[in-house]
């Protein structure tokens, strides 16, 4: 590939991950530094500077600058004059946490896998949560499995056994020593390492388990002051009160999908929680924040969609712990109005907007996905920020997608062709439900979108004679699903064909000459379907539907009236 094929952005990033992979085979950068030691008075201090010597892997890698910090030459008992006194008070500062690089240096100095699987140990850790964020610290779960194996098999904690490993493959890939003496002696090792850990292994399941549990609580309810806690049931996750079921608070969390919920050291100074956080492999974490904070602010947007709902009446249901449309809508009158400070009548209107906002809610999930499912999302450009764009137009549900226009579409974020797709799929579907409801059945509506009839219009624009034909149905069945969609149109019923008229009509076209089953197909269309109907039949509309000239239409009317004048 060239800078011209690929575009000047493309390029860079090309450029950066070849150089970047050329520098992992690159030799070492080598430093030259010099330590300085001074005395001043009876106080020591230092001073050091580094000068590159050799930049190895800089060459073909210029985006890590290497930067030197050159002395001046100094000798032994060279006295220097002070030319300034400067009076600093700070404090001890933890080191620093360690960047991924920076761990991965680590791990190089002690000896600890190879440069193809330090990556893939690093990424382990975070996918079992034992690590998070960047610059990487340890979660509670992380500390509580290493402290407890501290406590109880110290030996798997320290690099020396994974480090004398490694060293022994190396020493086995450079033919210093034999395999199976390396194996026998790391199998001694691990079997030392193993018998450690199942000598403890009652204990550190009760420590982890323990602390783990633990580091599950997140702080007080809200609603009875017993604790809440992190719960993770398969694909889902919430945070419930360990009071249930007397007690029956509790606060939805994103799916497992969206990241796995752990606590954090952070504590909500308003409602004592700890924050949540989710972390999902290869993304970045989302923190949530205090569960509860998130709760009501998350809901007061779909509280303030009920007509009857203040910002004065909002603040009063958060005061008594109705933080959502859902639970107004389950809450009791007496008891709502009595909270809410309004009378029961006033109460009993609030549960019903409840309900067709909750109603609603439901229909905009369903639109949701039916859009993530067909619009993929890009730069700049989120489902969330295309849902909120709908939304405000009014398009809250599948049928209101259907009906909208490939500009309002346009206006929300999405593309033209993509919008032209997404319509005709909602349309698809919305036929569908309305074909379903009339009581047609899925094996049957499955032969009918076969033969391209997907909406309960397609069935009036049809004579029941062309349906039967296009799909091979019986005629029964498909008098019976005209007559159903004709019932839900309010439209009328067409005149019922048997089966033995169909196959004499059939058998009396087919004498007329010219006429062959591909013609049939065509009068069938244009409602022909016998002798009778071909001679009474309008040549015009006959050849509208049907795409036959009128001429021959006209041709096809004198040659079967002869034969009935003649029988006349």
């Amino acid at each position: 590939a060239t800078r011209a094929e690929l575009g000047e952005e493309r390029w860079r990033l090309y450029e950066l991950v070849v150089r970047r992979f050329l520098a992992t085979l690159s030799p070492d950068a080598r430093w030259t530094t010099r330590k300085v030691l001074f005395d001043a008075g009876t106080e020591p201090y230092t001073t050091t500077g580094a000068t590159l010597a050799e930049p190895g892997w800089h060459t073909v890698y210029p985006y890590s600058a290497a930067t030197e910090n050159e002395l001046p030459p100094f000798a032994v008992g060279e006295r220097l004059p002070v030319t300034a006194v400067r009076l600093e008070e700070k404090e001890t500062q933890p080191p620093p946490r360690y960047t991924q690089s920076r761990l991965i240096q680590e791990m190089e100095e002690l000896g600890l896998g190879t440069k193809s699987t330090r990556h893939e140990v690093i990424g382990k850790l975070v996918g079992r949560k034992y690590i998070e964020g960047n610059p990487l610290r340890p979660t509670l779960v992380g500390r509580a499995v290493i402290e407890s194996l501290e406590d109880h098999a110290a030996a798997i904690t320290r690099p020396e056994m994974t480090t004398a490993i490694d060293a022994h493959m190396q020493e086995i890939k450079a033919r210093h020593r034999s395999r199976d003496e390396v194996v026998d002696e790391s199998r001694a090792m691990l079997h030392r390492a193993f018998d450690e850990l199942e000598a403890h292994g009652e204990e550190i399941g009760r420590d982890i388990m323990g602390r783990t549990v633990e580091e599950l609580i997140l702080g007080p309810c809200p609603v009875c002051g017993r604790d809440l806690r992190l719960h993770h049931v398969r694909s889902s996750q919430f945070i419930g009160c360990n009071g249930y079921p007397e007690c029956r608070f509790n606060i939805g969390l994103p799916a497992t999908t969206w990241g796995f919920a752990i606590r954090t050291d952070d504590v909500c100074a308003e409602h004592g929680l700890a924050h949540v956080r989710l972390l999902a492999k290869g993304a970045r974490p989302w923190d949530i924040g205090c569960p509860l904070c998130h709760h009501i602010a998350s809901n007061r947007e779909t509280m303030g969609l009920m007509p009857s709902m203040t910002p004065a009446l909002i603040e009063r249901l958060n005061a008594a712990h109705v933080y959502s449309v859902s639970e107004v809508a389950s809450a009791d009158p007496a008891g709502l109005a009595g909270i809410a400070g309004v009378n029961v009548r006033a109460a009993e209107r609030l549960k019903d907007e409840a309900g067709e906002v909750l109603a609603l809610l439901r229909r905009r999930s369903e639109l949701r996905k039916f859009v993530r499912a067909h619009v993929p999302p890009r730069k700049g450009r989120s489902h969330a920020k295309i849902m909120r764009a709908l939304f405000a137009r009014g398009i809250d549900t599948i049928e209101h997608l259907a009906g909208a226009s490939v500009e309002a579409l346009h206006a929300s974020g999405i593309g033209e062709k993509e919008a032209a797709t997404l319509l005709d799929a909602a349309g698809a579907l919305c036929s569908d439900r309305r074909l379903r409801a009339m009581g047609i059945s899925p094996i049957s509506l499955k032969k009918y979108y076969a033969a391209g009839i997907t909406r309960p219009e397609d069935f009036l624009g049809l004579p029941p004679a062309a349906i039967m034909l296009r799909t091979g149905i019986s005629p029964d069945t498909v008098h019976r699903h005209v007559e159903l969609v004709c019932a839900a149109l309010g439209r009328p019923a067409p005149k019922r064909t048997t089966k033995g008229q169909l196959e004499r009509g059939r058998a009396e076209l087919l004498a007329i000459p010219g006429v062959g089953e591909s013609t049939i197909e065509k009068l069938y269309s244009g409602g022909v379907y016998d002798a009778e109907t071909l001679v009474r039949a309008d040549p015009r509309a006959v050849a509208e539907t049907s795409g036959l000239p009128v001429r021959k239409i006209q041709d096809f009317q004198a040659l079967a009236g002869a034969p009935r004048q003649a029988a006349g």
